[in-house]
This record gives C-alpha cells, sequence and structure tokens, in this order.
C-alpha cells in the first residue's frame, strides 16, 4: 500500500467532517452509565461493523463446520442475552485460522478462531473468552478507539505498516482493504479497557451459569502456549491484542471468587460431551484450501497441483498462494481468475481490465492445456502473466522479476510449466492434522500415551494442550486431546 498523497489526505479530512457531524454526540455508556462523546451512532457501529465484518471473511475466511459453529453460536447467544448493551443484534463466528485468536467488531460482531478451541479445556473457558469479546462490544471500546483515532488516522493516512500494532492474523485484513478504520478497530485495546471487558465477561458468564474462572484458566494456558513457543507475548496473537499480564491473571481469579453464581446446565452436559465438541477438529492448515508439501503446491479441493522454485518461500492465503525469492528479486503467485474455459479471451478481459493497451498474447500448452501468454516489460521488471483453463475455471500465474536477473526468468518459466492436474498418487501424498480424543490407560504418562496413538505432537505440545503438568501419571479412562496426522478424506 502507497502512502496517501496530499490531494487524497484533503478528500478523506473532509469525509471525516462529514462523518463527524452526521455521527458524533454524547451518548450514554451502556456498562458505565456515564456520558461519553463518541464518533459513531449505534446505527454507525452497526454500519461500520458490518463493513469490517466482510473484510474479516475475505481475508481470513470463517471456517466451515456447522456443528461447531451451532456450539459456539448457542454459547454466544446465552451470555449475549444477559449483556447491558442490547442496542445491537449480536453474531457468533469461527474463523479459519490456525493461530489461537479471539475479537470483537463494533456492533455486536463476535470471532473465535478454531485454533483457540484447540486450546480450550471446558466450556467455562470458552464461554470466559466468548464472555471477554461481548464485554469490548457492550462497553463500545471499538466505537471509542475509533473516536480517538480517526482524525489522527484520516489526517495522515496511516496504514496497518506504519502502525504496527494488530496481530499478525489481523494485519492482513487491514493491508487488504486499506481500511484506515480497521487499524483503529483491530489495535490492542488498553489495560483499562481489557480489565473492563474482563470484569462484564465474568459476570456474564456468571449470569449464564458459567463458572466465572473460565477465562482465568484459560489465560493460564495461553501463557503456557505463549512459553512453549519460545515467546512471552509475540506469535500468540489473543495475548498480542490482550496481553495476559500477571496483575491480569489475579484480578480475574480475585473477582471470579467474589461472584456469586449457580451453574446451570451447561450446552455440553458433561466434560466428555464437551470434548466430543472438538474431537475431528482441525488443526494447522486446513488441506481444504491446499497444503505446501517441500516447494509442492497441492489443492486437493480444485484438484490442481504446480512445484515453485527451490528454496523460495511460499505463502497459502485464501485468494492466492505465492511464492517469493530470498532476496525479493522475484516472486510467483497462483490466482483463481474466474469461470472460463477461453485462455486467450480471459488474457484479453485482464488487459482490458488492467488498462494495459494493446499487448501480443502467446499461445502454449501447460500439461495438455490450451494456455495464453502475455509478457510486460515495466520500470526495470519483467512480467509473465499466464491464464490457463480447468475445469470450467481459468487460473492466472503472475510471475515477476527484475530485468536484470535473467535466471529467475528461467525459473519462473520453468515453475509455471509445472501447474497440472492433480493425480492419484499427489492426493494420497496429502495428510489432515485433526483433534482426537483418546482414553488413557491407568498409570501412563503422556509420553506413552502419544506413542500407543501415533500422535504427532510432543509431550509438552499435549499437556498445555489438555492443561496438564507434563509429568503427571494418568487415570484409567482419562479423556485426552491428541494431534493425529490423517489421510485427506
Amino acid at each position: 500500500m502507497t502512502v496517501m498523497n496530499q490531494s487524497n489526505r484533503v478528500l478523506l479530512f473532509s469525509a471525516f467532517l462529514t462523518l463527524t457531524v452526521t455521527y458524533s454526540g454524547c451518548a450514554i455508556n451502556p456498562v458505565s452509565g456515564s456520558h461519553e462523546v463518541v464518533l459513531l451512532s449505534v446505527e454507525g457501529e452497526k454500519e461500520i461493523g458490518a463493513e469490517n465484518a466482510k473484510q474479516v471473511e475475505k481475508e481470513m475466511g470463517l471456517f466451515d463446520d456447522p456443528a461447531r459453529l451451532k456450539y459456539v453460536q448457542s454459547i454466544g447467544n446465552r451470555l449475549a442475552s444477559y449483556s447491558p448493551y442490547q442496542e445491537i443484534s449480536y453474531q457468533f463466528q469461527i474463523v479459519d485460522s490456525e493461530e489461537p485468536n479471539a475479537f470483537a467488531l463494533p456492533g455486536g460482531y463476535v470471532y473465535v478462531s478454531r485454533g483457540l478451541l484447540v486450546l480450550v479445556n471446558s466450556e467455562d473457558e470458552l464461554a470466559g473468552v466468548i464472555g471477554h469479546e461481548i464485554g469490548h462490544v457492550a462497553a463500545r471500546h471499538g466505537v471509542q478507539r475509533l473516536t480517538r483515532a480517526a482524525p489522527i488516522g484520516l489526517v495522515t493516512g496511516i496504514t496497518s505498516a506504519a502502525v504496527g500494532i494488530v496481530s499478525s492474523s489481523l494485519a492482513s485484513i487491514v493491508a487488504g482493504t486499506g481500511s484506515l478504520l480497521n487499524s483503529a478497530i483491530l489495535a490492542p485495546y488498553s489495560r483499562g479497557q481489557e480489565n473492563d471487558a474482563d470484569a462484564i465477561g465474568q459476570e456474564l458468564a456468571a449470569k449464564a451459569g458459567w463458572d466465572p474462572k473460565g477465562i482465568t484458566l484459560f489465560l493460564n494456558t495461553l501463557d503456557r502456549e505463549a512459553l512453549r513457543n519460545g515467546n512471552k507475548n509475540k506469535g500468540i496473537p489473543f495475548l498480542s491484542t490482550h496481553p495476559s499480564t500477571p496483575e491480569r491473571v489475579r484480578n480475574t481469579e480475585h473477582r471470579a471468587s467474589e461472584i456469586e453464581y449457580k451453574k446451570t446446565k451447561p450446552i455440553a452436559h458433561k466434560h466428555s460431551a464437551f470434548l466430543a465438541k472438538l474431537d475431528g477438529l482441525i488443526v494447522g492448515a486446513d488441506a481444504r484450501q491446499g497444503v505446501i508439501i517441500d516447494q509442492d503446491f497441492l489443492h486437493p479441493t480444485l484438484k490442481i497441483g504446480m512445484t515453485f522454485p527451490p528454496d523460495w518461500e511460499i505463502v497459502n492465503h485464501s485468494d492466492y498462494v505465492a511464492a517469493v525469492e530470498q532476496q525479493k528479486h522475484a516472486s510467483l503467485i497462483l490466482q483463481l481468475q474466474g469461470e472460463g474455459t477461453d485462455s486467450a479471451n480471459a488474457a484479453q478481459a485482464f488487459l482490458n481490465e488492467a488498462n494495459l493497451g494493446k499487448q501480443t498474447v502467446k499461445k502454449l500448452t501447460i500439461a495438455g492445456l490450451p494456455a495464453s501468454q502475455i509478457t510486460l516489460d515495466s520500470r526495470g521488471q519483467k512480467a509473465n502473466i499466464t491464464f490457463i483453463p480447468f475445469k470450467g475455471d481459468i487460473y492466472r500465474l503472475i510471475g515477476i522479476s527484475k530485468n536484470s536477473k535473467t535466471h529467475y526468468q528461467q525459473l519462473l518459466t520453468k515453475s509455471i510449466s509445472t501447474f497440472h492436474p492433480l493425480s492419484p498418487l499427489e492426493m494420497a501424498r496429502i495428510q489432515q492434522q485433526r483433534l482426537r480424543i483418546v482414553s488413557a490407560k491407568n498409570g501412563e504418562s503422556v509420553t506413552a500415551l502419544l506413542k500407543r496413538v501415533g500422535s504427532v505432537w510432543d509431550e509438552e505440545s499435549c499437556a498445555v494442550a489438555n492443561s496438564l503438568p507434563v509429568d503427571i501419571p494418568l487415570k484409567e479412562g482419562q479423556l485426552i486431546k491428541v494431534l493425529i496426522s490423517e489421510a485427506f478424506e
């Protein structure tokens, strides 16, 4: 994303003034009951939330798992029914991210990641996390941040890269859309806001019949996971945007001891039923979105594969897969352009849309498929854009290198030529890691259990995910979460 020029800043400043006149005013905070000056009305908050929810779905992706989504929504809806902020409709989703994360947008949009589900060990813990995010919405923390940050962001053109304060999994949302509001919405909360959200969430959990200590137990697990990764906060998105300080853990634990609650029937009626909700959960990369094995990219859903140049870093995004040479002198991007069967027409449509004028469209054959290619030279860079039809869709490969680096052009040409329909042998190579629930034997160690069931977890990873000491002997029939690598189906 480029820095805004002066005219764009003026336009944005004008837009900000219009927005301020339209939406700003003095409102009563639904939690504190105090008056506060905010940028957005409730209707404006809903609009901003809906806009950003679309970007979350586009950039992060929503996890396609109806049964688990229904479970998360049932917990969220019970909690939300006790929220002091009822002027909005709360919506709950699971984002398709392997990192443990949870966040909320203005307007009542609450998200947990499938990576977070791997680490929760009770319905109380999950309710604590969701209640915490509802707390941010109820206290209108996102709206407060927009009120403070919007004038600065809109006038100076702050981007996610410049701010540098959103978590790694959420930064792509900001970078992908260029939304200046997003950088404020998804920035870390203040210590006071975190404490308020904890307090609200614990009260909601207690009123809804869950143990308010759940959030404390989950924070302890996250701390162990961060330490296991060799880093206290970085690399754990929930801790990056919701720092788990010792003071915060003590506060939630103390508060839980003072909150009276009556345990009501949980949605998963016992611990085994809760763990059954997690059995089969996809862990790590979702093979349905394609896998990277060495330098091969294999997509079992689209039934395509290709090989990227040796030693190039490969990133599999929801909208593309890209490989970048170590010195960033060359890159190769594979995208699904859209429906179609004629590669030449697709090439011409691309030229028209990009306003590139008349260019030579070269015809070639790749894996027996009638492909077309455009070669462009501009500003010291050379680009080969190749269009390949397969099963009613057109795939676009964009290879870019510096003109002075002819070696990379050869690598790009070779890599593009490897695009092909997936073979049965390649399908057999694809594995999917899933969470499985197994029963321990009396006195069995975590290490012995993992070896017996063929888990890919080490003992520390398993102990953290199950909130257990590493060296504790297990009991007969004790249910343990393990990670199993299975053939893709």
